[in-house]
């Protein structure tokens, strides 16, 4: 949904929105949950994914003082919902001027959007984090 940057000094992190290790992410650059204006030693750049006009209008009506934690709760509540959830949502944002990372979220929420899970390509052998990943057959 989004991509995020991250630099503080020489040190920068790129990952992308939903996350599930943020915190892992923000203690590389030794940041904690930082505004997306960043901060005096970090600098934070958001990217938009391409044709994606969700991503576009989340990013449009972001607040400087919106958490990166907060950016990454919404793209986990969005970002893989059923194409006519996602226009309604969309038209509700416009329709409301909804703003910051906060409020959407509450949208969301208030719609009560399921969101349809990712495909899974591949899978770990449970029991050995080492292995290489399987693939699984996948009827089409």
């Amino acid at each position: 949904m989004l991509s995020i940057k991250i630099k503080k000094g020489n040190t920068s992190v790129c990952f992308d929105a939903p996350t599930k290790v943020l915190y892992d992410r923000l203690a590389f650059v030794g940041v904690n949950d930082i505004p997306i204006s960043g901060t005096d030693e970090a600098a934070v750049k958001i990217y938009t994914w391409d044709d994606e006009k969700l991503s576009d209008m989340i990013k449009e009506r972001l607040l400087n003082g919106d958490k990166i934690s907060e950016v990454n709760e919404l793209c986990r509540k969005v970002t893989y919902l059923r194409p006519a959830d996602e226009k309604a949502l969309i038209a509700r944002f416009e329709n409301e001027d909804v703003h910051g990372a906060a409020q959407m979220i509450n949208i969301v929420d208030e719609m009560g959007f399921e969101v349809v899970n990712a495909l899974k390509r591949y899978d770990y052998v449970e029991g050995d984090e080492d292995e290489e990943p399987v693939m699984n057959e996948q009827s089409m």
